[in-house]
């Protein structure tokens, strides 16, 4: 004699773990780091009896970061001020310019605005000057392009990021013409 399994009916999907019927079965706890969660692990006061989740847009004190950006005050061009401090990168000394001009209550924005101007102003007269020499000014010319190419997007991406990032002696230069009136 062998083991016959008993008939299903089609009428009853919860007869053998479907929706109805039976109780659920239950997967056991994912065991894959990348899953997010391992068996006995928690989040610190999460689910914890007096655990009171923090106010909308705030994170818990450890994990809370700040960005010189978010502490140096709104923008009187109406935009984040690292949205205008990478801006000023764009374009290279020109959106330097105007962000400079446009700019005149953050301090942080100015100094991106103001580092951009100086950096690309005088890489740009620098590469004019180099264009006259005669057989080096093409390596030279080389080189500038790298220097140009690879500080426009290092400090695009840090005055996007929020960072106060200040080049050895430009941001000296720029921090000096940064605030309001010494100009």
């Amino acid at each position: 004699m062998s083991y016959q399994p008993p008939p299903q009916d089609p009428n009853n999907p919860g007869q053998y773990g479907g929706y109805g019927g039976a109780a659920p079965q239950q997967n056991p706890p994912p065991t894959d780091p990348y899953s997010g969660q391992q068996p006995g692990y928690q989040q610190p006061g999460y689910q914890q009896p007096g655990y009171q989740q923090p106010p909308y847009g705030q994170q818990q004190g450890a994990y809370q970061q700040s960005s010189a950006a978010s502490a140096s005050g709104a923008s009187s061009t109406g935009l984040q001020p690292n949205v205008a401090a990478g801006l000023s990168y764009l374009f290279v000394w020109v959106g330097g310019l105007v962000f400079f001009l446009i700019e005149k209550q953050n301090r942080f924005v100015r100094f991106h605005a103001m580092q951009s101007l100086i950096f690309f102003g005088g890489l740009s007269i620098l590469a004019y000057v180099i264009g006259y020499i005669p057989f080096l000014g093409g390596i030279l010319s080389g080189l500038l392009w790298l220097v140009w190419v690879v500080g426009w997007i290092f400090l695009m991406i840090q005055g996007f990021q929020g960072k106060y990032f200040k080049l050895p002696v430009v941001g000296d230069y720029a921090e000096r013409y940064a605030n309001p009136g010494t100009m």
